[in-house]
């Protein structure tokens, strides 16, 4: 596997497990895992409920480093506006990233599914459901919110319309979900959507995973995701070579499909 995408990973600070790495830190130890690129986002903008300032000090940080970063913005669609989204575009923010169990919101409320159709409008949105076991979560956050598959499909459904209609590709990622979670949403949404195989868990999922997902979802819509500083890079690589799906397809999945997510030219 050549010229690997990590497409997502994130720096900052994670109180609840006492995590701290800055982004040049980050962007080094995964270019010395053989990545070539990384989509990151500042994990300390996940905790203001207004992350804006957050935000804008992340855009402006430009480390030089031999892994080239891509910029996703944290954003709560319960708080911010359009005003605020075009803003994040013109920083430079490849995509948006989403937690509703962070920040508490639930996915088809008005406000806030308008938000999400407004930045798929303007870039990638990721959404993100989990960062950990949730037995390891802090009480304040431990089952604050969790989406449920009956509105996430609907969600998904409403969103792909609207990308259809406007004659795009649609480019929402789900990341971090259980696989059981994946593999029972197949059932209520049949559609296209990107998911990668990063996991609830520290280590991540099994590599077997992996292959049910390519079958679930098409290889073509599977994407290579470290989950670093949260997780360890190497598991998910590993998890990929270990893997019996085929050559080719695993280099479509460690950088063309997240190359083409995220427009990356590798």
């Amino acid at each position: 596997m050549s010229r690997m995408i990590d497409a997502l990973c994130m720096s900052g600070a994670y109180p609840f497990r006492y995590l701290s790495m800055n982004t040049e830190a980050v962007a080094s130890k995964l270019a010395s895992e053989g990545f070539k690129h990384c989509v990151m986002f500042n994990l300390t903008a996940l905790f203001h409920r207004d992350p804006w300032w957050a935000n804008v000090d992340f855009a402006n940080e430009d480390p030089k480093v031999d892994c080239t970063i891509h910029k996703l913005a944290v954003f709560n669609p319960d708080y911010e506006d359009k005003v605020r989204i075009r803003e994040y575009v013109k920083m430079g923010y490849v995509g948006f990233i989403t937690s509703p169990i962070y920040h508490g919101y639930r996915i088809m409320r008005r406000g806030v599914i308008n938000n999400l159709i407004e930045a798929l409008n303007n870039g990638a949105i990721v959404i993100l459901n989990l960062l950990e076991d949730l037995r390891q979560m802090h009480r304040a956050y431990s089952f604050r919110y969790r989406i449920m598959l009956g509105e996430l499909s609907d969600a998904l459904r409403t969103l792909k319309n609207t990308a259809e209609k406007r004659g795009e590709e649609f480019r929402v990622l789900l990341s971090h979900f259980p696989y059981n979670d994946l593999a029972n949403l197949r059932s209520l949404y049949s559609g296209d959507v990107y998911v990668d195989f990063a996991s609830s868990q520290v280590l991540g999922a099994p590599y077997t995973h992996i292959e049910e997902l390519a079958k679930l979802y098409g290889v073509s819509r599977l994407v290579l995701s470290t989950g670093f500083i949260m997780k360890y890079p190497k598991s998910s690589i590993l998890k990929l070579q270990l893997s019996k799906i085929q050559d080719k397809d695993k280099e479509a999945i460690s950088s063309v499909n997240a190359g083409r997510l995220y427009g990356i030219r590798t």
